[in-house]
């Protein structure tokens, strides 16, 4: 998913809404989950295990247990330390020399004077090799010392039982006993040092046989070499705890459902959907398609720009954890783009309206490939004169269906704008968010309903708070005039 449309569906706060893992590598794979929609081929997989884990708590809370030891921020850096390991210098093999030289010296203490002159030599120089090496070894430690609890969780989660959930813990299982060697040394850099007597007596070693300088020597070339099962590690570890998470939101949440999945090309339908973050949202029902394009018009403030964020956020959470907040939903696998709030790109020396431009054109081109696509458009080109503003709109929303062939676009579109409903009439289906204007004010209802919006809000507001009576009579008067003009312009009548 683009940076834009992510921004626009609020998709850090939806994430934040959703987490429940225990681990910073969950949360990790959540995210990315989250930021690919119809590109999770292990989706099946996925549910199986959410639901799995959702029924079987003995062995969720052993699973859970091991996997809050990853806890630590540093966590969040063990990808990159399977694509960048740690600098191991030519001149680092001296670690396990040095060492062994200290061991025989101090066996041989006690029958030789020499040798014991010699470990003290020894330990001279081994105080100055870690003094030079403490910041490099420091630098990778944190992250190194999370190895060691990943395996021991990836463990844990290889036992689960669950063979819907194969094509995620398969892989694990496969890479696991090729992670032997890189264990033994991630033990050592995560030891326990709970204890201050133990804490320094290894402290004393340290120094002496260069214990953490010989483990990161020995742990930078076994993840080096065991870089590509680690990363597997990572994945299906991380999966699984956003898997568990899942299971944990839903126990904690009655009004979600499964989707349904369709054939590309065929309508999606949303029945009661909500969006996720509002306490006491409500339910509105759409379909999408055919035709396959939706104008939904409204006043300000009546909720259409949220309307848009709930489809999108819904498509998302289907496509990507296998639930979204309705009673039901059935629909194709669909990339999903937007354009709604507006930004500038101040350092690019862009304008707002530029920088809309660009995601219209990258919209455009989306359209033009194989995949099906959801377009969100929230007043587009707004900020344009009316007469550029309505026939630029009509092009491209009418590009983005008519290009769709067998794919099936879906584009959704917010407007203000009446002529454009009418000159998209065969394309678009116009629908409404209703709202009562009385004398206590206006009120909005955020159900949708069929058509075009067709009262005027503007001017009574106004009234409603007391402007002037000779401003509003003023508006009301010119209002009424330019939809008269507009009437005989086009033989037609005009609310």
């Amino acid at each position: 998913m683009d940076e834009r449309t992510a921004r626009d569906l609020h998709l850090d706060m939806v994430f934040t809404h959703l987490d429940h893992a225990d681990s910073t590598l969950g949360q990790q794979l959540l995210y990315h989950r989250l930021r690919t929609p119809g590109r999770a081929s292990d989706l099946g997989a996925f549910e199986a295990l959410s639901t799995w884990l959702g029924a079987h708590a003995d062995t969720r809370e052993r699973v859970r247990r091991s996997l809050r030891r990853l806890y630590d921020p540093a966590g969040y850096l063990l990808a990159s330390l399977t694509y960048a390991p740690p600098d191991t210098r030519a001149w680092h093999v001296v670690f396990p020399l040095l060492a062994t030289a200290m061991l025989v010296a101090v066996l041989l203490s006690p029958v030789s004077s020499m040798a014991l002159l010699v470990a003290f030599t020894l330990l001279v120089v081994n105080i100055v090799v870690r003094g030079l090496t403490a910041s490099t070894i420091r630098a990778s430690a944190g992250v190194f010392r999370e190895i060691a609890p990943l395996l021991s969780a990836a463990q844990v989660i290889a036992l689960i039982e669950c063979p819907s959930g194969d094509a995620i813990l398969g892989p694990l299982r496969d890479v696991l006993p090729r992670t032997r060697a890189l264990r033994r040394w991630a033990s050592w850099a995560a030891r326990p040092t709970a204890d201050p007597v133990t804490a320094a007596v290894l402290e004393y070693l340290n120094y002496a046989f260069l214990l953490d300088a010989n483990a990161f020597f020995f742990g930078a070339r076994s993840v080096r070499s065991q870089a590509v099962a680690l990363r597997g590690v990572l994945a299906a570890t991380g999966t699984v705890d956003a898997a568990l998470a899942i299971a944990s939101f839903r126990a904690g949440h009655s009004q979600w459902c499964r989707p349904t999945a369709t054939p590309a090309g065929t309508s999606l339908q949303l029945t009661d959907v909500r969006h996720p973050l509002l306490s006491e949202a409500v339910a509105n029902t759409i379909t999408l398609g055919p035709p396959f394009g939706v104008l939904v018009t409204g006043a300000n403030m009546s909720g259409k720009s949220t309307l848009l964020r709930t489809i999108g956020i819904n498509v998302v959470l289907a496509q990507t954890i296998n639930m979204c907040f309705a009673t039901g939903y059935e629909g194709p696998t669909v990339r999903v783009h937007s354009l709604m709030g507006r930004l500038d790109d101040l350092a690019g020396g862009k304008s707002s309206h530029l920088v809309d431009v660009e995601v219209v054109l990258d919209m455009v081109a989306a359209s033009e490939g194989r995949a099906s696509h959801l377009f969100l458009l929230d007043e587009l080109f707004r900020g344009t004169n009316t007469v550029e503003r309505i026939a630029a709109a009509e092009a491209v929303l009418r590009h983005l269906v008519e290009r769709s062939g067998a794919s099936g676009h879906i584009a959704i579109a917010a407007t203000h704008d009446d002529e454009l409903v009418a000159l998209l009439a065969e394309t678009y289906v116009a629908v409404h968010l209703r709202d009562t204007l009385s004398a206590d004010g206006l009120s909005f209802h955020y159900t949708l309903a069929p058509g075009p919006a067709t009262s005027r809000t503007a001017i009574a507001l106004l009234d409603l708070h007391g402007a002037p009576r000779d401003l509003v009579a003023r508006a009301d008067a010119r209002a009424r005039s330019m939809r008269d003009h507009k009437a005989r312009a086009t033989g037609g009548v005009t609310s």
